[in-house]
């Protein structure tokens, strides 16, 4: 990745995600640090406690940090009560993480995630921030003049999100880079199995041999836009035969009035005995081999790292044009993108990908392959986030050039 990364010692990132519940932000996190690690780069990881089960990375050191999420929707107040009176504490017990592991930098992932930030830059450590959130517009107010002071360098996932999160605001702008989600394409390859896996895991989930399987893998989030995919589905299912609708993702113990009124739409427009609620899936290439086709009906999105695994796959894709998919599908190339909020839209373009002929499919999904082995690769964003760290480390050692010495360690 780095030419000079056997010459000088290996650097040691804190990586922090407020969920510690598994998701694509994690996958993602997970697969760079395997790659990182080549070049010797070690991550520890650090997860905030939302509910649940909590992941644990495989092969990498991580921490269970609880209260350092200071908005949630759920008891509003006596959440900020617990977070305050927590903060102090908290901050000791990150500082200690920091020392103890050798860690060079941080980077946080969220920008409400912002104890592990302020726990970094008082240890006079470069802070590295992921900018992925749509914010309310007070919330933004508050939280990116603190992004702009705290941060060493901003991420974002897409130029045209550059564009839109940072305006009016060019000092963020000027700390601001952009590095996409990716996906390990040696992970999510359609080969001579492909085939044999669809059959058992369509036997596995009930769904007969000839069905058409239109499917999506999201958390069940409000902003997934989970209402229009099923509107969409209703209006699908009366143009097309036997068709099933594939739900995999993890109902949130966070939000468990949206499951309600999922279930409740899904029975009103007669979807029961068609859409499939798996639940949270491990086994995400095995379930893309049994889809016809992957539909992103996002709201709002960075992007999508589910998104790059269907095209990796070679499944068809029809996604809604939020946050970066522009720069990931091209329109009638590799893929059609639609207006978000639109369950019509949506349903046409599904019908009019299934109604395409087979090798107008091939060419697509092919292109699509190829794009994500062009720019979305793990390898890619990890030798880009490997010379990012690299140059926020020197950059340090310049001003304390002590910094990363054995004493300080």
């Amino acid at each position: 990745m780095m030419e000079s990364a056997k010459g000088r010692q290996p650097i040691h990132a804190l990586y922090c995600i407020l969920d510690n519940r598994c998701g694509g932000p994690h996958r993602l996190a997970h697969a760079v640090a395997c790659r990182l690690r080549q070049d010797q780069v070690e991550t520890v990881f650090l997860l905030g406690y939302k509910a649940g089960a909590t992941w644990r990375p495989d092969g990498f050191p991580s921490f269970l940090c609880r209260h350092i999420q200071c908005f949630r929707r759920q008891a509003p107040v006596s959440n900020f009560l617990r977070f305050c009176v927590a903060l102090p504490r908290n901050l000791l017990y990150l500082r200690r993480i920091i020392k103890s592991n050798g860690i060079d930098l941080v980077h946080v992932d969220g920008v409400t995630n912002f104890v592990p930030a302020l726990a970094g830059r008082l240890a006079g450590k470069p802070v590295v921030w992921l900018y992925n959130d749509y914010l309310p517009s007070p919330l933004r107010r508050l939280l990116l003049p603190l992004v702009t002071a705290l941060a060493s360098t901003v991420v974002v996932q897409g130029h045209c999100l550059r564009q839109s999160l940072t305006a009016g605001r060019f000092r963020l702008r000027d700390k601001t880079v952009v590095l996409y989600s990716a996906v390990d394409p040696g992970k999510f390859t359609a080969d001579e199995n492909t085939w044999a896996l669809r059959r058992h895991l369509r036997q596995e989930l009930g769904i007969p041999a000839q069905c058409t399987v239109i499917g999506t893998v999201r958390n069940l989030n409000r902003l997934k836009g989970f209402t229009h995919f099923l509107e969409a589905a209703a209006k699908i299912k009366e143009k097309i035969g036997p068709v099933k609708f594939l739900v995999v993702g993890r109902k949130l113990d966070t939000d468990p009035g949206y499951w309600d009124h999922l279930q409740q739409l899904t029975a009103r427009l007669g979807l029961e005995p068609d859409v499939l609620y798996t639940g949270f899936r491990d086994d995400i290439p095995a379930i893309l081999t049994a889809l016809d086709l992957f539909v992103l009906a996002s709201l709002q999105e960075s992007c999508p790292v589910a998104l790059l695994e269907a095209m990796a796959m070679k499944v068809p894709v029809v996604a809604t044009d939020v946050g970066a998919v522009r720069e990931m599908v091209t329109h009638d190339e590799t893929g059609l993108v639609v207006p978000p909020g639109d369950s019509d839209a949506l349903a046409q373009a599904v019908l009019a990908y299934l109604a395409k002929p087979q090798p107008q499919v091939h060419t697509m999904v092919e292109a699509a392959r190829k794009r994500v082995e062009q720019d979305f690769t793990v390898q890619t964003i990890a030798r880009q986030q490997g010379h990012l760290y690299e140059k926020l480390c020197r950059a340090r050692d310049k001003i304390f050039p002590h910094a990363g010495s054995e004493e300080t360690r």
